[in-house]
């Protein structure tokens, strides 16, 4: 090697173009072997371009095409109006003509409270936008997020950041294909497929944000959220982590995994704490059960929560306490209508148990059961093995069946118990002012004649959903009338309604609700 330059002291170096880079060393040669272009620049390095400042061990300088390749222990000050960037890496190569300064080995990006880290970056220190292609990790605040491609935009302090992209902190994991991500407002940006995932759920989603400050998703496409017994499904949706709760958009879907429960509708809500689900517009919930037996219910609100009943036991000593049990209930809220193969009703409002498979309707029930119509102020039904076991009928109960096209058999009461099995009702107990009209025929089917009769209390016995027979108790009082003698006003009991058209006979009909009319009124 032949020396062609000597030594120089705090060397200094002016150009005479403008805008081109300006460099200090204090140690500066030339060699044969590299020509008398490149400049070899030792011990205390700097160059300077446009704001920039750069530092390194050594440098090779081709001041004529403008550009340097720097060596050891590299540093990058970009300084800007509020928080300035740093680089720092193990080579550099950086050219005055694109200002791209490109940053190989151990680099380190810092600003303010964010640090990328990466093995290759390069910087426009004019547009101030980073790209690494291969593998970075950066840190902003409590959040650490990964990629194998990524862009910084220091003006913005935005990230974009594409495949394998990884968010951590310690509330969730955030798995993406594609994200922009802002430093300062904190939020992340999606625009592909992404799993968010904690302790406690998980949420899906091609497309939305996350507010990580606020812990606030706000997600479309394919978005759902899961966790053990639950997933929410909807065009949109809405969580709030820090108070666990979410809500849906069009096309809603909530599973409930464990009783085997969806309900649909346009609009949405779940508490995720108190385990409440909430459905409106047009909401619906199945029941799914075997096939082809499935339970449909419609009402303007569905409710499913876990209640807290109080429950006698006994404690380790022998005393008496009140241990809490949680149970599973549902609440159907204005126009409520119910369709199974094996069951119909109508309400305005209903609860359903799961701890004893009850449920209650209230205003105006009405209850269809084969050829059966049972209805009261109140009605609560009992279910085993998701099967109708019994009605109960409290208050101005009314059981009507249809002997024939203009013709009904009828019992009305203060309270009725009625009891099915096998999907037929097959005993009727009429409690408290039973009254009875019913139409007698022989083995042929032949109309005999017609019984009215009064009793407090009368118990009925069916077959084929027709009476069989009828045990009365405590005085009872009957006429058998001839069938066409029966003056109109006779065929019927007091408050007889007939609500045949308010029936639901297939799924659809549960969104049908037809206000009682006089048709219905006898």
């Amino acid at each position: 090697m032949v020396l062609l330059f000597s030594l120089v002291f705090q060397f200094g170096f002016s150009q005479e173009k403008k805008n081109q880079i300006d460099y200090q060393a204090n140690v500066l040669y030339t060699t044969l072997e590299l020509g008398p272009e490149i400049k070899i620049l030792t011990d205390s390095v700097a160059f300077f371009h446009e704001g920039a400042s750069m530092y390194c061990d050594s440098a090779l300088f081709n001041p004529t095409k403008d550009y340097f390749k720097a060596f050891n222990r590299i540093e990058i000050v970009k300084p800007r109006e509020r928080d300035t960037v740093f680089l720092y890496g193990d080579s550099l190569h950086y050219s005055g003509i694109t200002k791209v300064a490109r940053m190989r080995g151990n680099v380190i990006m810092v600003q303010d409270s964010l640090t990328l880290s990466t093995d290759s970056l390069d910087f426009n220190l004019e547009t101030n936008i980073g790209y690494y292609p291969n593998y970075g990790i950066t840190v902003s605040g409590e959040d650490t997020l990964e990629s194998k491609l990524g862009f910084y935009y220091a003006d913005t302090r935005e990230l974009f950041f594409k495949d394998s992209v990884v968010v951590k902190n310690t509330r969730f994991r955030l798995y993406s294909d594609t994200l922009r991500h802002n430093t300062r407002t904190k939020i992340s940006y999606i625009f592909g497929p992404t799993n968010i995932v904690s302790d406690s759920n998980y949420l899906y989603c091609e497309k939305g944000k996350y507010n990580h400050d606020s812990d606030k998703a706000y997600i479309t496409k394919e978005a759902f959220l899961r966790n053990q017994t639950k997933t929410m499904w909807g065009d949109s949706l809405f969580y709030d982590r820090k108070k666990s709760y979410g809500e849906a958009f069009r096309n809603v879907v909530i599973r409930d995994t464990v009783e085997n429960l969806l309900l649909t509708g346009d609009y949405g809500k779940y508490d995720e704490a108190r385990d409440i689900s909430m459905m409106t517009l047009n909401a619906l919930l199945t029941q799914i059960n075997a096939p082809g037996d499935s339970l449909f219910m419609h009402a303007d609100t569905l409710i499913a929560k876990t209640d807290t009943l109080k429950i006698p036991d006994i404690d380790d000593k022998g005393v008496e306490i009140q241990r809490d049990s949680l149970f599973r209930v549902i609440r159907a809220y204005r126009h409520v209508k119910i369709f199974k193969q094996d069951f119909q009703a109508k309400c305005d409002s209903m609860t359903y148990s799961f701890s004893d498979s009850t449920m209650r309707m209230f205003y105006a029930p009405v209850v269809w059961s084969d050829e059966n119509q049972l209805s009261a102020d109140n009605i609560t039904v009992y279910t085993e093995n998701e099967k109708v076991i019994q009605v109960d009928l409290d208050e101005n109960a009314f059981a009507i069946s249809q002997s024939d096209s203009t013709r009904y058999d009828q019992v009305r009461g203060k309270k009725m118990i009625g009891y099915l099995e096998n999907d037929e009702l097959y005993r009727v107990d009429v409690l408290d002012d039973g009254q009875s009209l019913y139409y007698v025929k022989d083995s042929n089917q032949l109309l005999i004649g017609v019984n009215i009769i009064e009793c407090k209390d009368m118990s009925i016995y069916l077959e084929n959903q027709k009476i069989n027979k009828i045990w009365f108790y405590t005085n009872p009082k009957g006429t058998m009338h001839p069938p066409l003698s029966l003056k109109d006003e006779m065929k019927y009991l007091p408050n007889f309604k007939w609500y045949d058209n308010l029936r639901p006979r297939k799924k659809a009909d549960v969104f049908v609700w037809i206000t009682e009319t006089v048709e219905q009124k006898k």
